[in-house]
C-alpha cells in the first residue's frame, strides 16, 4: 500500500523517476572497434535487375549498418575485420544473409541480388512489441507502410498516404478544406462514445496531440483540420499501425483506438546527399449541386434566378518546396530537411500555408552508447472560412438557405442581406476573416546503452509543444438580424498545448537451451498534458477596425487543464527453434483523469506465433498461424478531465464576484472503459513469393462505456459521466499482395484489401439516447452504434406502398395532423406497422470496404500507381440538401417541379417539399461509393549529361487524388461527414465517435491534380 501511495502521489504532483531502460530502435549506427574494414556494393532485384533503393544492409551481431541509396549502392565503413556474416532486409522481398571475410583496412565487395516476396516474416517492426521484433514473432496484426509507398501517394498530409493501403482502417476525408481538409482514422470500428475515433500517435517515441479543435465557431461541431497536417510526408522512412487491444495493451488506458507510430528519416552514412522536390498542382469542384433555376416563383410570374456557386469556387493553385540533406559517417548521421508548402482552398479566400524545417542526429558516443535527437519545428498558416453547422456567417449555410432569386452582388459597395437567415456568401468571402497561426516544436532524445551484447537499455524524452492563435473578424451588419453578432464581432483566442513523456525500457535476451530463447523486457511510460487558453471576445464593433479594442461590448475566458498518465510494464517472450513463438505482457497504468480508488488498472496481454512453412518451393511457400488476447483503455480527453468532480462556474452579481456549479455532478468513483480483444490470423505465401495472403478475425468488447448518465434535476444537477453500457466490433480483414509479372522491361504487383466490420452496443444502463444534440440518431441496444433513428413516411402495412394525402403528400409518421389517434393511424396503415412515431430508418456504418492498387514498372524509366478504394453499404444523411428544400430557401432543383404549372405531369403539389422537412427517412441515401484516390505516372530521365550534374537523374510525376466518384449520392461527395473526428469544437461535448453520416453545408472534397520533379545530388 506505500507503494501503490507513493506512486499515485508522483502521478498528481507530476514527478517521475526516468529509468534508464529500453531497446534500442532501428539505429544503423557503426560501433567503433580497434581491427575494422569497409564493405560495399549494389543491391538489385533478381528479377528485373533494378536497382533497389532503402534496402538495409547489417553486420549480423553488430550495430554496423546502412541503406542503399536511389542506384541500390551502400558501404558499411568500420565493419568489425574476419569473418562475418551480412544480412540484407528490404520490404517486398526475401531477406538474404551472405558470409563475407573483412580485412583489416581494405574493403571487401559484396553484390546482391533479392527475390521478390509478397510475403516477409523477417521485417522487424516496433510498435505494440516493446523492443524491436521480427514480424515471424509478434502474435498480433501490425501494418507497416515504409517510405517508398508513402511518396508515392502524392499526398499533402501523413494521413492522406494511408487511405486505402491499410486493411482494417477507415481513413475518411471528412472536408476538402485547404492543407488536407479533416481526416479521420478508424481503426476496427467505432469503441468509444467519448475519446474520439482517432488512434494514439507517436513520432519518433513521442505521443503527439493530433486535435482538431476550434477555437472559434467555424462550423460548429465540424473540423476543418486536424494537427497531422503539420508534419511533412517527405520526412516519413516508415509507419507502423496496430488496430486492435490485443496489440496495444502496452500502451495501456490510451489505446483502445489502435496506436499509429511514425518514425522519421535518420539519413545514411557517406558523403551529403541532397535531394530537392517542387510540385505545382490544381485543385477543382468535382462537380456543381443543382439548384432551383426555374425562371418562375410559386405565382408563376418571371423572376432572375442566380447559381452562385462559380462566384464561391474556383479552380485554385497549390506548390510545395521540399529540400533534404543527409549522410554521416560511421560516428555521425544526420537528415536535415526544409519544406514550404502553400496550398490554396477551392472555397475563395481559404488557404494554407506550412513552413516546416527538421533536423535529425545520430551520434556514437561510446561504442556502446548511441544518442539520437530528433527536432522539427513547423508553423502553419490558415485561413479559413465557417462552414457545416454555422448558418450566421458560414458560407455553405448561407448558400444552401438563401433563395436562389436574391441578387447577393454588391450595390455601390454594399453587399445585400439574405430575406431570412445567416450572410451574403460573397461578403463572407469578401469581408469575413477566421486566420489561424500554429507554431509547433515536436522533439524528442534517445540514448541506447548496449552494457553487454545480450543486453540493451534505451531512455526518451519527447515533447511536443504548440502555440495555436485563433483570430476572428465579423464586421458590423455582416449578419441578418437583432442579436450581438448582426452588431459586429472579433475574437482573439491563444491555446498553448504541451505534451511531454519519459519512457525507459530493458531487454535481455538469452537462452535455456540450444532450442529455447528467452527475452526479458521491462519498463515505464509517464505522460504529461496541459493545455491553457485564453480568450478575448467584442461585440459591437466600431465601423473602422478589426481588433478586440474596436469593439463595446466584452467577454474573456481562461482555461488550464492538465492531465498525467503513469505506466509500468514488463513483457517475456519465449522462442523455441524459431518456429514457435509465445508472448505475455502486462502494464500497470494510472491516469489523473480517474478516481483514485480506480486509478491503477492492470492490461495484460498473450500471444501466440507459430510458423509452419517458410521459404518452402513449390505451391505453398510460407505459412504462419496466430492468435493474441489483450486488454486496452480509454481515458477522457481534455473535454472531460476533472469528470470526477464537481466543477463551477463564475456568476458575479451585482458587481461581486459569485459561483454556480455546472449541471454536470462529479463522479468520484469515475474509472476507465475497458477493450478485451482477442484475434486469430494466418499469413500465407505462395507460387515461390508472388502471392501473399494476410487474413485476420477479431473480437472485441468494450465494457464501462463512458457517457452522460441522467440526473433527476431535483439533486441540483441533470447529469453525471459514469459507465452507461457495453459495446462490440467483430470483422475479418484481408490483405491480399500480388506480383502479377515481374519482367526485365515489365513489373507489375497488385494489393487488395478487404474490411468487414460489424458494431453493435450490447447493453445500456440508461435510456437509449441521440448521441448528437439535434440530430436524429442513436445510441440504442442491439443496434449499431449511431444509427438513424428519427421520423419516416407511413407506408401501408399489407402492400407496403406510401402512404399520401388527398393532395399527393407523404404522411409524416411522427405527426397526428397526418395520421390522427391511434385508431385512425391503424385504420389508414391497415396494421400495426405504423405504430412507432419514429424508427430506425438507415445505418452511417458500411457493411464492408475495400481498395484495388496497381502498381506497374515499365522498362527502367517508368512507373504507373492506380489506387482504387470504395465504402458499401452505409447510409448518409443529406441535410444539405433538406436546407435547400426549406421553405426559407427553396433552392433545390427538386423544388423546381413544386414550381411548375398546373396540367403539368411532373409538377409535386403545393407544400410536398415542405412536408418533407419533417420526414427525416426522405433524406438518408446510399452512401456507397468507389474512387479513383490516386493515380500517378513517374517518369525518371536518367541521361548521361543530366546525371553529372544529378548524380540519380531526375523524376518527374503526373499524379491526381480523387478523380472520380461513382456513386448514387446526390450531395457534393459521399465521404464528407459533418462531424469530422469529433477531436474538439465548440460543442463537442454534446457529440459522440459514433455520430457519422452527416452530409450538413460541408466543404467539398476537390479534384486535385500535380506535376513534381525531384532532383537529387
Amino acid at each position: 500500500m506505500f507503494i501503490r501511495s507513493m506512486l499515485s502521489s508522483m502521478l498528481i504532483r507530476g514527478s517521475a523517476t526516468a529509468l534508464s531502460l529500453t531497446v534500442a530502435g532501428s539505429a544503423v549506427s557503426a560501433q567503433a572497434v580497434a581491427s575494422t574494414g569497409t564493405v560495399r556494393g549494389k543491391v538489385t532485384d533478381a528479377g528485373t535487375g533494378q536497382p533497389l533503393a532503402d534496402a538495409q544492409i547489417l553486420v549480423a551481431n553488430t550495430r554496423v549498418g546502412a541503406l542503399t541509396n536511389a542506384r541500390g549502392e551502400y558501404v558499411l565503413t568500420a565493419a568489425p575485420a574476419g569473418a562475418r556474416t551480412i544480412t540484407v532486409r528490404r520490404l517486398g522481398y526475401l531477406p538474404l544473409s551472405r558470409s563475407i571475410t573483412i580485412t583489416e583496412g581494405g574493403t571487401a565487395t559484396l553484390d546482391v541480388s533479392l527475390t521478390i516476396s509478397a510475403m516477409n516474416l523477417g521485417e522487424i517492426v516496433v510498435t505494440g512489441s516493446a523492443a524491436p521484433t521480427e514480424k515471424r514473432k509478434v502474435g498480433t496484426s501490425i501494418a507497416s507502410l515504409d517510405s517508398t509507398v508513402i511518396s508515392r501517394a502524392q499526398s499533402v498530409t501523413v494521413d492522406q498516404a494511408l487511405q486505402g493501403k491499410i486493411a482494417g482502417a477507415q481513413i475518411s476525408q471528412n472536408s476538402g478544406g485547404p492543407g488536407g481538409g479533416g481526416i479521420s482514422v478508424r481503426l476496427r470500428g467505432t469503441n468509444s462514445f467519448i475519446s474520439g475515433s482517432d488512434p494514439l500517435y507517436i513520432i519518433d517515441g513521442v505521443i503527439v496531440d493530433n486535435g482538431s479543435g476550434q477555437l472559434a465557431d467555424l462550423g460548429g461541431r465540424s473540423n476543418p483540420q486536424n494537427r497531422l497536417a503539420d508534419i511533412n510526408p517527405q520526412d516519413i522512412d516508415r509507419i507502423e499501425i496496430i488496430r486492435g487491444a490485443a496489440a496495444a495493451a502496452l500502451y495501456g488506458s490510451r489505446a483502445n483506438n489502435g496506436v499509429v507510430q511514425i518514425f522519421t528519416k535518420r539519413g545514411s552514412i557517406g558523403k551529403p546527399r541532397f535531394a530537392l522536390t517542387t510540385r505545382y498542382g490544381t485543385n477543382e469542384l468535382r462537380e456543381k449541386q443543382p439548384f432551383n433555376l426555374y425562371p418562375f416563383d410559386v405565382n408563376g410570374l418571371p423572376t432572375p434566378r442566380f447559381d452562385y456557386q462559380d462566384d464561391i469556387f474556383r479552380r485554385s493553385p497549390s506548390t510545395e518546396q521540399n529540400l533534404t540533406v543527409e549522410g554521416g559517417n560511421d560516428q555521425t548521421r544526420y537528415f536535415i530537411s526544409g519544406n514550404f508548402a502553400d496550398d490554396q482552398g477551392i472555397m475563395r479566400s481559404t488557404s494554407s500555408q506550412r513552413t516546416g524545417a527538421r533536423i535529425n542526429l545520430q551520434q556514437q558516443l561510446a561504442s556502446n552508447l548511441v544518442a539520437n535527437v530528433t527536432s522539427n519545428f513547423v508553423t502553419t498558416n490558415n485561413q479559413f472560412q465557417a462552414f457545416g453547422e454555422q448558418n450566421d456567417y458560414g458560407i455553405m449555410g448561407s448558400l444552401f438557405f438563401s433563395p436562389t432569386n436574391v441578387d447577393f452582388r454588391p450595390v455601390n459597395g454594399v453587399y445585400p442581406l439574405p430575406p431570412s437567415l445567416g450572410t451574403n456568401p460573397l461578403l463572407a468571402i469578401d469581408r469575413i476573416r477566421n486566420p489561424q497561426t500554429i507554431n509547433r516544436f515536436i522533439g524528442s532524445t534517445k540514448f541506447t546503452w548496449t552494457p553487454r551484447a545480450n543486453l540493451l537499455l534505451d531512455y526518451t524524452l519527447g515533447i511536443d509543444n504548440s502555440a495555436f492563435e485563433q483570430r476572428q473578424f465579423v464586421p458590423r451588419s455582416a449578419v441578418l438580424g437583432t442579436a450581438p453578432l448582426a452588431t459586429g464581432r472579433s475574437q482573439s483566442v491563444f491555446q498553448d498545448s504541451r505534451v511531454i513523456n519519459q519512457d525507459g525500457v530493458g531487454s535481455y535476451s538469452w537462452r535455456l537451451n540450444d532450442a529455447f530463447g528467452m527475452r526479458t523486457t521491462a519498463g515505464f511510460n509517464y505522460t504529461s498534458q496541459r493545455l491553457r487558453t485564453t480568450s478575448a471576445t467584442a461585440n459591437g464593433l466600431a465601423p473602422v477596425g478589426e481588433l478586440v479594442s474596436a469593439g463595446s461590448i466584452f467577454a474573456a475566458g481562461q482555461s488550464d487543464v492538465e492531465l498525467r498518465t503513469l505506466g509500468f510494464y514488463a513483457q517475456q517472450e519465449i522462442d523455441w527453434s524459431n518456429k514457435l513463438f509465445f508472448t505475455g505482457a502486462v502494464r500497470y497504468d494510472a491516469s489523473s483523469t480517474f478516481a483514485p480508488t480506480e486509478r491503477w488498472q492492470a492490461f495484460p496481454k498473450l500471444s501466440l506465433s507459430y510458423v509452419a512453412l517458410e521459404n518452402r518451393t513449390g505451391l505453398i511457400n510460407n505459412l504462419r498461424l496466430r492468435t493474441a488476447l489483450g486488454w486496452a483503455g480509454s481515458q477522457p480527453g481534455i473535454v472531460n478531465a476533472y469528470s470526477q468532480y464537481i466543477t463551477y462556474s463564475q456568476l458575479p452579481f451585482a458587481g461581486r464576484p459569485g459561483f454556480v456549479n455546472d449541471v454536470t455532478f462529479g463522479n468520484p468513483s469515475l474509472r476507465n472503459e475497458r477493450a478485451r480483444e482477442a484475434e486469430v490470423g494466418a499469413e500465407a505465401g505462395f507460387l515461390n513469393g508472388k502471392v501473399a495472403v494476410e487474413a485476420t478475425y477479431y473480437d472485441r468488447q468494450v465494457n464501462d462505456l463512458l457517457f452522460f448518465r441522467p440526473l433527476a434535476t431535483s439533486t441540483g444537477f441533470s447529469r453525471q459521466f459514469a459507465p452507461i453500457g457495453s459495446m462490440s466490433n467483430k470483422g475479418v480483414e484481408l490483405l491480399v499482395r500480388t506480383t502479377n509479372v515481374n519482367r526485365r522491361n515489365l513489373k507489375w504487383e497488385s494489393t487488395v484489401t478487404y474490411t468487414r466490420n460489424r458494431n453493435l452496443v450490447e447493453s445500456l444502463n440508461i435510456q437509449d439516447f441521440q448521441s448528437a444534440g439535434g440530430y436524429p440518431n442513436r445510441i440504442r441496444v442491439g443496434e449499431p452504434a449511431g444509427v438513424f433513428y428519427g421520423s419516416y413516411a407511413a407506408r401501408d402495412c399489407r402492400t407496403g406502398a406510401l402512404l399520401v394525402d388527398s393532395l399527393g403528400r407523404y404522411r409524416r409518421s411522427n405527426q397526428a395532423a397526418d395520421m390522427g389517434t391511434a385508431a385512425q393511424r391503424q385504420a389508414i396503415s391497415g396494421g400495426s406497422c405504423n405504430d412507432s412515431l419514429n424508427a430506425v430508418i438507415g445505418d452511417p456504418n458500411p457493411d464492408w470496404m475495400g481498395s484495388l492498387l496497381n502498381e506497374f514498372t515499365i522498362g527502367r524509366n517508368l512507373r504507373v500507381r492506380v489506387l482504387l478504394d470504395g465504402v458499401f453499404g452505409n447510409d448518409v444523411m443529406n441535410l444539405s440538401t433538406r436546407a435547400q428544400n426549406a421553405g426559407i430557401a427553396s433552392n433545390s432543383r427538386s423544388f423546381e417541379r413544386e414550381l411548375l404549372p398546373y396540367g403539368d405531369p411532373r409538377k409535386t403539389a403545393p407544400g410536398f417539399n415542405a412536408r418533407t422537412q419533417g420526414i427525416f427517412e426522405y433524406w438518408v441515401e446510399d452512401g456507397s461509393f468507389v474512387k479513383l484516390r490516386e493515380l500517378s505516372a513517374t517518369y525518371s530521365v536518367d541521361w548521361k549529361p543530366l546525371r553529372r550534374v544529378f548524380k540519380e537523374g531526375v523524376d518527374l510525376t503526373l499524379s491526381g487524388r480523387n478523380l472520380a466518384v461513382w456513386t448514387k449520392y446526390s450531395g457534393y461527395d459521399p465521404e464528407i461527414n459533418l462531424f469530422g473526428t469529433n477531436a474538439g469544437g465548440v460543442g463537442s461535448g454534446q457529440t459522440t465517435a459514433a455520430d457519422r453520416g452527416f452530409d450538413f453545408g460541408g466543404y467539398p472534397i476537390p479534384r486535385t491534380f500535380s506535376l513534381s520533379a525531384r532532383f537529387t545530388y
